[in-house]
């Protein structure tokens, strides 16, 4: 029986360990146990998760706690692909930050366990699209640190996993208050798509290349472009080029700059390509939009007089 061991991340200068996993046909993963925690939270798909002796079905916004020694498996990843975030920790990162159980933490479901018996902790907990939102934002956060590596990174990430240990707890209290306010949950795609999306909003005028942009998520270039296909309708590339053209009919309304110089702000650096892309997009060249732009911007004066 497989069991995986978390010295190597230790050895490493990691208490947390973060992480995107698909699996299906791709990477099958046979039943294992190792000897730490794993948080895992359903990305996208479904299927069965077993734990130990339990069977859970799989829903898009789940969250499950496997604990050390025990098995654990998705028997049908064969037949339906699987993505999830998986968060590695020993139970020592969190009583390093929290030495002594206080009265305010007694009653936390995700955090009162530690100090207890583990086996108490939530094993499954389904989230809204808002606590999914949430929580993904966290991991991403996280995924990002462990890479980077910067000063400090460790301690940071702890704080991140107490912070979404205490969300975790205050979303399964909340759901026990009230059992039939469950919203679905949101796609973890569509929050990933909002983060690439604002990346590329962000350093559209520097030299993006598809592959870069899949680096920067940690995720490959095929996985990256089926998911913005999937939640815009567009390739990674055609959100790009979008993007960029919509900056440049900003700047063409609102500016003197030249038409070779916009070109330039927003990232081509070929002119002409640009004029074609722009004329194929919006319908006119660079230079028809600037005068219809400007035309709008006088008309309200001239009504004025």
């Amino acid at each position: 029986m497989l069991m995986k061991s978390f010295a190597g991340y230790q050895a490493a200068g990691h208490w947390i360990w973060v992480q995107r996993s698909s699996h299906g046909l791709h990477n099958l993963l046979p039943e294992h146990r190792h000897d730490y925690i794993e948080l895992v939270y359903v990305v996208h798909g479904e299927g069965r998760h077993q734990i130990g002796s339990e069977q859970y079905d799989i829903r898009t916004g789940d969250v499950y706690v496997v604990l050390p020694g025990e098995l654990h498996s998705y028997p049908d990843v064969q037949e339906a692909d699987l993505e999830i975030i998986n968060c590695l920790f020993v139970p020592e990162s969190v009583r390093i930050l929290l030495p002594h159980l206080t009265d305010s933490f007694m009653a936390l479901p995700y955090i009162a366990p530690f100090y207890g018996n583990l086996s108490e902790l939530p094993r499954r907990l389904h989230l809204t699209s808002v606590q999914s939102t949430e929580i993904v934002v966290l991991l991403e956060e996280m995924i990002q640190e462990g890479y980077d590596r910067k000063q400090g990174f460790s301690a940071v990430n702890r704080l991140k996993l107490m912070d979404m240990l205490v969300r975790l707890s205050r979303f399964a209290m909340q759901g026990d208050r009230n059992p039939g306010s469950q919203q679905p949950s949101s796609s973890g795609h569509e929050i990933l798509v909002r983060r690439v999306k604002y990346y590329m909003e962000t350093n559209y005028q520097h030299k993006l290349t598809v592959s870069e942009i899949a680096r920067e998520f940690n995720l490959s270039e095929r996985h990256l472009n089926r998911i913005m296909k999937q939640e815009t309708g567009r390739s990674v590339t055609a959100m790009l080029q979008y993007i960029r053209i919509e900056r440049a009919k900003q700047m063409l309304g609102e500016t003197e700059r030249s038409i070779e110089a916009i070109a330039t702000a927003v990232g081509f650096g070929d002119t002409s390509f640009f004029t074609r892309l722009f004329s194929r997009l919006a319908g006119e060249t660079p230079g028809s939009f600037r005068k219809k732009a400007k035309y709008r911007r006088i008309q309200p004066a001239e009504k004025l007089d």
